[in-house]
């Protein structure tokens, strides 16, 4: 599906003056009251959005601009720096440049707008650390490298906090030479943490474009907490925890996931060799050194061993040693002891059996939930239909289509979502179903393909629940109403009798109507 951007362009002049309106009031109340952080936060989600807007429509300059505002408003909302009269006015010298941009963006000018020296003086302010802030304008010249002190402000930022965080994780003694063996070959090890908005909808697809910017880094996950499995199964509440092995550094990481709507915060923190050496986890993993008082009677194949009984007696440790090992408690002269080894006896042969089962049934299990597929159900035309989970960026309540001209039939018009200029298919009429008038409990879904870098919306009628159905009760879709085109759907699914049609959303997205 070709989009010729041109046609966007009233939705992007209506959207780019609305946030430069909002920013304007906000900084005059910002000005009068540098205590209003309120304020400072509406000012940063202006940018990001007029950021996202710009970027969509290929204005380079308005969306590097914005990034480097963003990076300082940040740190003020977040309070890791005050907002001094030196910060005010540099935020309003960046925004009467970034005015003129905009300007230059609607009227198709060319102002000529070097932005180098506002560009490293928004990085210098940002890397001002937090003390400093009575004269943050003063370090401007001499801290221009902009990339990575805002890597190492990080680290230094998270201070004591993330040795305890790496302590959370419980790393294996092969897990941490992994990370040791990547250290010394010139990667990075990064604690990454991502918090995702109170009211985010959907986690399981925020989880899963984390993991997609994650890999597109050239970087792995190590661990994660929760479990990955649980994440894309939404079992958690807001924000989770990685170590990351990466070949790009954290800023990298942290650039390619603030860009994912829905995600609140995120914070990327290059771990040195310390940091992994001095968690607390590795000490955790030698606290069972007592073991060795049980191994020092070195005849544990001889169960009468009456020489060896007294010396062992002698400790005061008895309750400790069916914890350890009920196979040397033998020569303890404790009134447990005999029966212990009548436990023991049949213990040999069995164990390897029984574990052998225990592994084999966990492996059918985890193929049966491997063989589930995650949907959104919703209603169209009196019938359930659904979409997997994974291509679904976020569920809205039906707003304001603007139609444009010349489009395909089947797609209503656009909508502008937080910046980004989204088409949005009449999905009934994709489908050749009747077509209805529009209800105020219609809703679109916006999937996300992120091959094609493309997103759009899908107008439903309304949608339902999140649902879990297993690959195996998905059948070819040749069964279903005539009134459906066939070659949109993926197949059908049964749950408690009610049957569910699955769509093919690519094909709904990217293949030419033939009648339309």
């Amino acid at each position: 599906m070709d989009i010729d951007l041109s046609e966007y362009m009233g939705a992007y002049i209506d959207g780019a003056r609305e946030n430069l309106d909002l920013m304007d009031k906000r900084l005059l109340e910002l000005e009068q009251n540098p205590s209003n952080i309120e304020a400072v936060g509406e000012i940063f989600r202006a940018a990001h959005t007029l950021k996202g807007m710009s970027a969509t429509m290929g204005f380079e300059k308005i969306a590097h601009l914005t990034h480097e505002m963003e990076n300082l408003l940040d740190k003020l909302r977040n309070n890791q720096l005050a907002v001094t009269p030196p910060v005010i006015d540099l935020i309003f010298e960046t925004f009467d440049i970034l005015r003129t941009l905009v300007d230059d963006s609607i009227n198709q000018t060319e102002s000529s707008v070097d932005l180098t020296e506002i560009s490293a003086k928004l990085a210098a302010m940002a890397n001002g650390s937090a003390p400093a802030q009575a004269a943050p304008a003063q370090p401007a010249p001499s801290s221009q490298p902009p990339a990575q002190p805002s890597i190492s402000r990080n680290v230094a930022s998270a201070g004591a906090s993330h040795n305890a965080d790496i302590a959370e994780f419980g790393l294996s003694d092969l897990e941490l030479s992994g990370l040791h063996e990547a250290k010394e070959n010139g990667k990075h090890v990064v604690l990454l943490k991502v918090s995702l908005v109170a009211d985010c909808l959907l986690k399981g697809p925020r989880v899963f474009m984390v993991i997609r910017a994650i890999e597109d880094c050239q970087a792995e996950i190590t661990k994660s907490l929760p479990d990955v499995k649980d994440l894309e199964n939404e079992k958690f509440d807001k924000s989770f925890k990685m170590i990351l092995n990466s070949a790009q550094p954290p800023q990298e990481i942290k650039d390619a996931i603030e860009g994912i709507s829905e995600i609140e915060s995120v914070e990327a923190i290059d771990l040195e060799l310390s940091d992994l050496s001095d968690s607390p986890a590795s000490a955790t993993q030698v606290a069972p050194a007592p073991q060795p008082v049980y191994s020092a009677p070195p005849a544990p194949s001889s169960p009468p061993a009456p020489v060896a009984a007294p010396p062992v007696a002698a400790p005061p440790p008895p309750p400790a040693q069916p914890t350890y090992s009920p196979q040397t408690a033998t020569p303890v002269s404790v009134p447990k002891a005999p029966t212990q080894p009548a436990i023991a006896q049949p213990t040999p042969p069995p164990p390897q059996a029984v574990q052998q089962q225990a592994s084999e049934e966990a492996e059918e299990e985890e193929k049966e939930v491997i063989g589930i597929t995650q949907l959104i159900t919703f209603t169209l035309a009196g019938e359930t239909y659904a979409l997997e989970i994974q291509q679904i960026e976020t569920i809205i309540n039906l707003t304001n289509i603007t139609r444009v001209p010349k489009a395909p039939s089947h797609i209503d018009g656009v909508i502008n979502l937080r910046g980004e200029i989204i088409p949005v298919i009449n999905t009934r009429r994709r489908l050749k179903l009747s077509e209805a008038e529009k209800s105020p409990l219609n809703q679109i879904i916006i999937l996300t393909f992120e091959e094609e870098k493309v997103k759009a919306g899908f107008l439903v009628d309304s949608v339902k629940e999140v649902i879990r159905l297993p690959e195996t009760s998905i059948e070819p879709p040749s069964r279903v109403s005539e009134s459906v085109d066939i070659e949109y759907l993926r197949g059908v699914g049964k749950i408690d009798n009610n049957i569910i049609i699955l769509l093919n959303a690519h094909r709904i997205v990217f293949d030419n109507p033939k009648e339309d």
